[in-house]
């Protein structure tokens, strides 16, 4: 069953909102935004749900609306929610709606029946494009983000720790002897077992900013964003404890008699000085120190002014 659309209409004045929620009572859930900090909220906080659309009155930021649209549109979740700008019917504040970022423009008065119909065309056209992009940014045997969407979550989560003075972990994980389990068992079987520790480390994550991918054969690798070294640690206990749950049988494994795996910890505060690869070369040298320490367990690198700091455990 699908989830009911979000659209997030934004008006200091009650009226176009109470029309505008009665317009999409049987299409979408609307929520009514009167104060900035209410739209702030979406740009700060770790939100679960993400809106599919945003309709903003011109004059909610009096002459801030350009700045607002380029944060909204910079943002590395929001930038997905198309911004639908109303005001008077007047081709000049249409133009500089649409030249602020917007997708369209709702002219007001509205016209009822005009409205509804543009409107549920960009609720339809949001839910195409997700669904296109879901298929494009998941991996088909695993059924989680793959190598691309990691890519580009990574930029801009980058992007937003070097904005914010925050800080980003590493986890790059590979599966004890994966081959050696192929061999033995059957493509079938692998195929089962990558998906199996797929889907079961994407359920030990916990913050909804938190992102695991598939890296590429049978390593995966896990995105910690706003976490503190010692905490990059702690997720990898947990993730450790969970795969072990799944006792899957690995009777070709030095390392363990079920499947294992080996995990590469970095961290770092992004900022001038680092570049992205940095982070995740570093986590792969960290997960190359856990396999020449008998796999089955972690390595912990610190980067500290550039500089890896190892911490074998």
């Amino acid at each position: 069953m699908d989830t009911e659309p979000l659209v997030l209409i934004a008006d200091r004045g009650l009226n176009n909102q109470a029309l505008l929620a009665d317009l999409l009572v049987s299409d979408a859930q609307a929520t009514s935004i009167i104060h900035d900090t209410q739209l702030n909220f979406w740009l700060q906080e770790e939100v679960e749900i993400l809106p599919s659309l945003l309709i903003l009155d011109f004059n909610f930021f009096q002459q801030q609306t350009r700045v607002f649209c380029q944060r909204w549109l910079a943002h590395p979740l929001m930038r997905q929610v198309p911004i639908l700008i109303m005001s008077n019917d007047d081709d000049e504040i249409e133009l500089l709606a649409l030249t602020c970022g917007a997708v369209d423009f709702l002219a007001q008065p509205f016209k009822p029946l005009l409205t509804l119909a543009r409107i549920k065309l960009h609720l339809a056209q949001v839910k195409e494009h997700r669904r296109l992009s879901s298929l494009s940014m998941t991996d088909a045997l695993t059924r989680i983000a793959n190598r691309r969407y990691f890519d580009e979550f990574y930029r801009a989560e980058w992007r937003r720790a070097c904005r914010e003075q925050g800080s980003l972990g590493l986890i790059m994980i590979d599966i004890d002897h994966f081959k050696a389990f192929n061999d033995h068992y059957g493509h079938l079987q692998g195929d089962e077992c990558l998906t199996a520790v797929a889907q079961q480390l994407k359920a030990a994550v916990q913050r909804p900013r938190d992102f695991v991918a598939r890296f590429g054969g049978e390593e995966f690798i896990v995105l910690l964003p706003s976490i503190q070294a010692e905490g990059v640690r702690v997720v990898a206990e947990r993730l450790q404890e969970a795969l072990a749950n799944l006792m899957i049988t690995h009777g070709y494994s030095s390392a363990s008699q079920y499947v294992s795996v080996s995990m590469g910890l970095a961290w770092c505060e992004p900022d001038n000085d680092f570049r992205p690869d940095q982070l995740i070369a570093a986590a792969d040298e960290a997960l190359y120190s856990a396999k020449e320490n008998g796999r089955n367990g972690f390595s912990e690198v610190v980067i500290v002014e550039n500089k890896p700091v190892f911490q074998a455990s």
